[in-house]
């Protein structure tokens, strides 16, 4: 995947290059704000994800499994 496809400022071997460099420390602390940024992203999702999943066809369609 090349930097250009997404407008990237670095590419993802510069980012990769540059996290091997970190202190285990930093890579704890970078890992920390991944998981929590992934965690919010999530329970944002969750609400507007329900209004199209929350429906008598949506559990008519997964009945079975």
């Amino acid at each position: 995947m090349k930097s250009t496809e997404h407008d990237l400022p670095v590419s993802i071997h510069q980012v990769l290059a540059w996290v091997r460099q970190c202190t285990p420390q930093e890579k704890e602390a970078l890992l920390t704000e991944l998981v929590h940024g992934t965690a919010t992203l999530t329970m944002a999702s969750e609400p507007s994800l329900a209004k199209d999943w929350s429906t008598a066809e949506e559990d008519e369609a997964w009945k079975d499994l």
